[in-house]
């Protein structure tokens, strides 16, 4: 009876009591480690040029740059390429960009994220700059 009582104890508080699981946390991610691509999709290819100067600084690998896309995007862009989202949040974090602006798109391309300029431009540069 003892035993009985103490089997149905055991399931009746699993069943009233969920298991709480903690969030994990995302660990940060060292920027001397990401290799982004850049498009230009503002119109502005000095501008574009600017923002790769400014990743750079702040320990982010531009690999390569397409100042032009022949496309005009509202809105910046981060896109990741290798599915590792702590990085695409860390990007976009950095760039002042907020979560909803993250597209995933895996390819085998050499580097972990694109990032499309877009014409929130201005609001990257503050960001990078220190001044956002």
């Amino acid at each position: 009876i003892v035993v009985l009582s103490l089997t149905a104890l055991f399931i009746i508080v699993g069943y009233i009591l969920p298991v709480v699981e903690r969030p994990v946390e995302a660990e940060p991610v060292d920027g001397r480690a990401i290799k982004v691509e850049l498009f230009g999709g503002c119109g502005r290819g000095g501008e574009v040029m600017k923002i790769a100067g400014l990743l750079r600084l702040e320990g982010i690998d531009v690999v390569e740059i397409e100042k032009e896309s022949g496309f005009i995007y509202p809105s910046s862009l981060v896109i990741d390429r290798r599915g590792n989202r702590a990085l695409a949040d860390s990007l976009a974090s950095l760039l002042g960009l907020p979560g909803s602006r993250i597209v995933v798109q895996r390819y085998d391309l050499i580097v972990d994220a694109t990032i499309v300029v877009g014409l929130d431009y201005p609001d990257i540069v503050k960001k990078l700059s220190g001044k956002g």
